[in-house]
C-alpha cells in the first residue's frame, strides 16, 4: 500500500530519497494504465491519486501537470542522459560522430525499457494535444543538442557553422525517433540498436564528410 505523503516523516536521508522515488514510479505506472483504459483526457489526477491511496496534493509534488507524466521527469531525465553523453564523448570527434556515439548508447538503454516506451507512444498518437506537446519538447531536444554541439566544438557562430549543427541534431534525433517507432511497431525480438546503426549509416554517408567536401559537391 502506497501511504499518502501530505504526514510529514522524518526519515533517514537514504530511505526517504527511496520512498519518494517508489512513489513517482507508481504514480507514473499507474498513470499509464489509467491513460491506456479510459484515455488521457477521461483520466483526471484525482483517479491517478486515488488509485495510488494518495492525495492530488501528493500527485502535484512530483508533477506540475498531468501531462508531465509523459513529458515531465522521466522524460527530462533520458534527455539529460543523452547531453551527457554527447558532453563525454572525446573532443576531437566531429560533431556527427559525437551525436552518433552518444545516441547509439542511449538506444542500447532504451532496449530495457520497450513497454513503457510502447505505452507512451501509444497514448500520445491517441491523443491529439499531446501530439503537438510531443512536437514542443523534440524541438527544445533539438536545440539542447545543438546548444552543446556549439559549446564542445566552440564555434564561431557563422550563419553556415549554425547550419550544420542544426543539421546534425534534427537529423541525429530524427533518426532516433524513426529508429523507435519502428522498433515499436515491430516484433519484441527486433533490435532497436540495429535500426539505430542503419538509420545513422544512411545519413552519416552525407553527414560525416569534411566540410570542404560538401562545398566542392554543392559547387559541382
Amino acid at each position: 500500500m502506497w501511504q499518502d505523503m501530505d504526514v510529514a516523516v522524518e526519515l533517514p536521508e537514504g530511505l526517504r530519497e527511496r520512498k519518494k522515488a517508489r512513489t513517482q514510479e507508481a504514480l507514473e505506472s499507474t498513470a499509464l494504465v489509467l491513460f491506456r483504459r479510459r484515455g488521457f483526457d477521461h483520466t483526471t489526477v484525482e483517479d491517478i491519486a486515488e488509485a495510488c491511496e494518495v492525495s492530488p496534493r501528493t500527485f502535484f509534488r512530483y508533477f506540475s501537470t498531468k501531462s508531465d507524466v509523459l513529458f515531465g521527469a522521466d522524460a527530462e531525465k533520458r534527455r539529460g542522459r543523452m547531453l551527457a553523453l554527447l558532453a563525454s564523448q572525446p573532443t576531437g570527434c566531429s560533431p556527427w560522430a559525437s551525436l552518433r556515439a552518444a545516441l547509439l548508447t542511449l538506444a542500447d538503454e532504451y532496449e530495457h525499457d520497450r513497454d513503457r516506451l510502447a505505452a507512451r507512444m501509444a497514448i500520445i498518437e491517441a491523443t491529439p494535444s499531446l501530439r503537438a506537446s510531443k512536437s514542443e519538447y523534440q524541438r527544445g531536444w533539438d536545440d539542447a543538442v545543438v546548444e552543446l554541439l556549439a559549446a564542445r566544438a566552440g564555434r564561431t557562430g557563422s550563419p553556415t557553422e549554425a547550419l550544420t549543427l542544426r543539421l546534425v541534431a534534427a537529423a541525429g534525433t530524427a533518426a532516433l525517433r524513426a529508429a523507435v517507432d519502428t522498433w515499436l511497431a515491430g516484433p519484441k525480438s527486433g533490435s532497436l540498436t540495429q535500426l539505430l546503426h542503419e538509420a545513422l549509416d544512411q545519413l552519416g554517408s552525407g553527414l560525416d564528410r569534411p566540410a570542404t567536401s560538401r562545398r566542392v559537391a554543392s559547387a559541382r
